[in-house]
């Protein structure tokens, strides 16, 4: 009986999200299912390099930098990228509230048509904790929302006229406080319904001014349905799906640095055909600098505080908090001997006198596995680890386990050579030679202080990418995590020269993911 309760509530979840689109598309941030994981016949990619030019269908260039993840719906493919620079002369050319919204062919990669989005508020281009081009277009098979997270949301149709548009004013300061530009925000379809992410007015009744909500807008006229009853903070990523009675859903959260104002910091479910509040979770410790990651059993809150807490779904009842420290399987590669080290059963925060900080927006929830890539010492934090580390945590049996990945490769006379534990850095150069990036800390190897793109599962693969455009791709169904898991690492382009913060998408039985320079199409052939 429990077997068939699973199978009706992920049978509900595919027909609410293929209402509006085909499940074999990736219509939206998330994906067909809202998940960022998919089950399909198609196998999943796991051997490409752009470097070789193995297994790419097609790489086009693209008029500009972007951080949007990639929408395909219908035989179209939807991205985002900043309006073009074509010249810098000062720092300040590098500061933008425009993007340009692209519709390219999935067959050929040919561009269709371009259009402009008006943003009120400049954000640094090319930063490395998102920028006015951030959020994933959406799709229903017949219309396209676009959305620009410097205040500006468009609908048009697939022939790129134009049906509606909405402004909105991003909040940049508040009660003297001034917030950086850290949009983490993904728009989706919930029937009818586009959701955004927007500050509330004046006068809105039961909201506070300049604090962020859920907006419920009617996809056909961007009319204001609902605003949801909690807020949320700007840098937290919702997660959408349906709760065991049917109610579409999506889990919110609040708390964050530079004092977001946004209380009480935790959680909420909300209800997603009126913006009520369904519960409320108030965490004591934690920030909401993550993907709200929940399925039909769990809801799980990260924290920085080697814990998680993990509630259940239905009500947002604390279950249990699970360390992530103690009594630990620690799996660290040996650069000496060329194999990895196990470290059993250990309490990693007593023997290395570190905390375990997972990666901002690396979670992502399989059944009852959760996973996360792990931030490395830098600048800003010294006392963490372990370095170059996916996790796994069994969330029934409270099995915590990390496996140091390489960084990086290099190709030496046709074979791959993995670089292990190496600080690397990378480049923030455009498709015409220019630098496009305003902050030197957008030029890093990805496992330090900054936003990766959100990882997605296609079948038992996972895949984290970097912001070095690495890829590892990683087996969910692995009895050991240990090195056999790693399936393989790719590239998305040359070593220390390819810049990414996006997340991949995979539809039809391809791959499709992008670098501030290119869109590229993987088919694995070989």
């Amino acid at each position: 009986m429990k077997n068939i309760g699973i199978s009706c509530f992920l049978i509900g979840c595919l027909l609410f999200f293929a209402t509006t689109t085909n499940a074999s598309d990736w219509h939206q941030a998330a994906g067909p299912t809202g998940s960022w994981a998919v089950k399909t016949k198609a196998k999943a990619p796991v051997n490409w390099s752009v470097r070789e030019n193995k297994n790419i269908a097609w790489k086009i260039a693209l008029p500009e930098g972007g951080q949007s993840g990639i929408c395909i719906s219908k035989g179209k493919i939807f991205l985002t990228v900043m309006n073009p620079v074509i010249k810098i002369d000062k720092k300040k050319d590098l500061m933008s509230s425009d993007i340009l919204c692209l519709c390219v062919d999935e067959k050929t990669g040919k561009i269709l048509w371009e259009r402009k989005l008006k943003g009120s508020v400049k954000s640094e281009m090319m930063y490395g904790f998102s920028d006015s081009s951030t959020p994933t277009p959406v799709a229903d098979g017949n219309h396209v929302w676009f959305t620009n997270a410097s205040g500006g949301l468009a609908c048009y149709d697939f022939q790129g006229n134009k049906i509606w548009t909405r402004q909105w004013q991003p909040t940049e300061r508040l009660d003297g406080v001034h917030f950086p530009f850290n949009k983490q925000f993904e728009p989706m379809l919930s029937g009818h319904l586009i959701i955004n992410m927007e500050p509330a007015g004046k006068g809105e009744a039961g909201r506070t001014f300049g604090w962020n909500y859920l907006f419920g807008l009617n996809k056909k006229t961007g009319e204001v349905v609902w605003i949801s009853e909690d807020s949320l903070t700007h840098y937290n990523t919702p997660y959408a799906n349906k709760l065991k009675n049917g109610i579409p859903a999506v889990l919110i959260g609040r708390g964050g640095h530079h004092g977001v104002p946004e209380k009480p910091r935790g959680y909420s479910m909300i209800n997603l055909e009126t913006g009520k509040r369904i519960w409320q979770y108030n965490a004591s410790n934690g920030m909401a600098l993550y993907n709200s990651v929940w399925n039909e059993k769990y809801a799980v809150w990260m924290t920085y505080d080697n814990e998680i807490h993990l509630l259940e779904s239905q009500t947002g009842k604390l279950i249990k908090k699970i360390s992530l420290s103690n009594f630990i399987d620690y799996r660290r590669f040996d650069k000496q001997t060329g194999k990895y080290i196990l470290e059993s059963g250990i309490d990693f925060k007593a023997k290395y006198k570190r905390n375990i900080f997972p990666a901002w927006f690396t979670n992502l929830l399989i059944d009852n596995q959760l996973y996360f890539m792990c931030f490395k010492r830098g600048n800003y934090n010294q006392n963490v680890g372990p370095e170059y580390c996916i996790a796994r945590v069994n969330l029934k049996n409270e099995k915590v386990e990390y496996l140091e990945v390489p960084v990086q490769f290099d190709m030496i006379n046709g074979e791959k050579k993995y670089i292990w534990h190496q600080d690397l850095k990378t480049v923030t150069i455009n498709s015409r030679g220019l630098d496009v990036s305003h902050d030197k800390r957008s030029r890093r190897d990805g496992w330090h202080w900054n936003f990766n793109g959100n990882p997605i599962a296609v079948n038992d693969v996972a895949y984290f990418t970097t912001m070095g455009g690495a890829v590892h791709c990683l087996d969910l169904k692995a009895n050991i995590w240990g090195a056999n898991a790693l399936l393989n690492l790719n590239d998305l382009g040359p070593k220390e020269k390819t810049w990414s913060v996006n997340t991949p998408s995979f539809a039809n039985g391809k791959f499709y993911h992008r670098t501030l320079k290119h869109l590229i199409c993987i088919e694995e052939k070989e």
